[in-house]
């Protein structure tokens, strides 16, 4: 499909080295990843371009001919770890002169930084969604048809848009992702035909806001579903073991449900709550491919700090939306994002965030302590609550996700769930359940990969819980 090409090279902002890719001998790539699954699936993209000009992927950075860092800069810890890196590559290059350098994604991007100057030995800057800027090659190529190189797990990274136009008053996505830019559903689904369902049995649509997905996230969903092997929704009549929402709703089902070849599962993310529509709940609610899992950042328990933060909704529209998520889908897991020690809270407020922790019952929930991200809204307000409290407090609402989680997960002991296996070992193995709860369980056996398993629950801690699998049915 792809014309042969055995000599590239980098655009101006390589200071103009060349490679010549020979058969003999190609140049390999290496490329770490800082950041959400945007940027895993922005990675597989720019291993794409690389592979399809002639490029191998090295075990190592310091086999690599390329190294590309991948960063992230949503949190100040993450921008931290990836500068650290970015910073630590300059020992590589003493020791490999012709190693070419290159930081990608929101770093890349950052207004008012001189990054030449801060990282005199990086030799290109790539901002996201521009893969196109590390390497000339296949001219004649149409756009969309650039092909992905997978990563090795169990799940397919599809990003379904770009950007957010949603200017929370703390993210700095908006500023270095851009405006909101959906792809055509037939180009995603034509992306989705050429994945390798027997490596990647999982699909996962990604975008900050998929609920503004311009042409309808139902819709999507609904011709993607349509797409894979006909099934039936695990607690459904036909269905095998119960799985943990079928528990909570009390049925029982005596068929076994056998792996279909291809894709077992749909799953999506991010959600804004405010977008969250009646359409999307009954997809999920009906479609036997799409996984019973939303992850819906409420942000802040307080109203006053949720208008502050520019979210577009208060505390008692977000309970509402889980009841009627719950009452759709009894069982369904709901995740979240928390921000503790934004400027102004109060320790009032930030009781109230407890309080709703506990409310909603989150099946667990991603904790961080606020930390001010340039050129955004909210980096002009003082940042008025000294670390030592937010760290406090961070330990707190830590340990109050950690209390409902641990109880929603003992729900689970004693029952039987389905697990899509993506971790395998000498002795046991690991996966994660429709509702993506993390399952480990001992096995001899190394041929799980990929595959769907049932497992007897046997303990329940908040993050994770240990079964035991049931022989015969996978």
């Amino acid at each position: 499909r792809f014309a042969p090409l055995f000599r590239t090279f980098w655009e101006n902002s390589c200071k103009n080295k060349v490679f010549v890719v020979r058969k003999e001998k190609m140049p390999r790539y290496y490329i770490k990843t800082y950041g959400c699954q945007m940027n895993l699936a922005d990675s597989e993209n720019l291993a794409g371009v690389l592979t399809s000009a002639g490029y191998q992927e090295a075990n190592s950075p310091e086999e690599a001919d390329i190294l590309l860092v991948n960063t992230c800069v949503v949190r100040q810890s993450a921008e931290d770890k990836a500068a650290w890196y970015i910073m630590s590559a300059k020992g590589l290059r003493d020791n490999k002169p012709d190693l070419i350098i290159g930081v990608c994604g929101c770093l890349a991007t950052e207004p008012d930084r001189d990054l030449p100057k801060q990282f005199p030995h990086v030799d290109l800057f790539i901002a996201p969604n521009q893969p196109e800027r590390l390497i000339e090659f296949l001219e004649l190529q149409a756009e969309g048809q650039r092909p992905k190189a997978r990563g090795k797990g169990v799940t397919a990274w599809i990003t379904i848009m770009h950007g957010c136009d949603n200017f929370c008053s703390y993210c700095v996505v908006p500023h270095v992702r851009g405006r909101e830019t959906s792809r055509p559903i037939d180009e995603i689904i034509k992306e989705i035909k050429e994945i390798d369902f027997k490596k990647h049995p999982e699909i996962f649509l990604l975008g900050q806001n998929v609920n503004s997905y311009k042409y309808g996230l139902a819709q999507l969903l609904r011709e993607v579903d349509a797409l894979l092997e006909p099934t039936t929704k695990p607690f459904g009549k036909l269905r095998a073991a119960p799985s943990e929402v079928e528990v909570r709703r009390g049925s029982r089902s005596e068929e076994p449900r056998r792996s279909v070849s291809g894709s077992e599962r749909i799953r999506f993310m991010t959600s804004h709550p405010r977008d969250m529509s009646e359409e999307i709940i009954n997809a999920v609610a009906e479609l036997p491919h799409v996984c019973e899992f939303f992850h819906l950042p409420l942000q802040h328990g307080d109203d006053e700090m949720l208008k502050s933060m520019n979210r577009g909704y208060n505390t008692d529209y977000y309970l509402k939306l889980v009841d009627k998520i719950r009452a759709k889908i009894p069982g369904a897991a709901i995740t979240s994002d928390v921000i503790v020690g934004y400027p102004g809270e109060t320790d009032e407020q930030f009781q109230n965030t407890l309080k709703m922790i506990e409310k909603v019952g989150f099946d667990t929930s991603n904790t961080l302590a606020y930390s001010t991200r340039p050129g955004t809204a909210a980096s002009k307000l003082n940042d008025d609550v000294p670390d030592k409290v937010k760290q406090a407090r961070l330990q707190e609402a830590m340990k109050v996700v950690g209390k409902v989680a641990e109880s929603k997960n003992q729900e689970l002991v004693g029952r039987e769930v389905e697990i899509l296996v993506d971790f395998t070992g000498k002795k046991s193995c690991s996966g994660r359940t429709r509702t993506n709860k993390i399952v480990k369980f001992a096995t001899a056996r190394n041929n799980l990969l990929g595959k769907l398993v049932s497992v007897t629950i046997k303990s329940a801690k908040s993050w994770v819980l240990e079964g035991e699998i049931i022989n015969g049915k996978f």
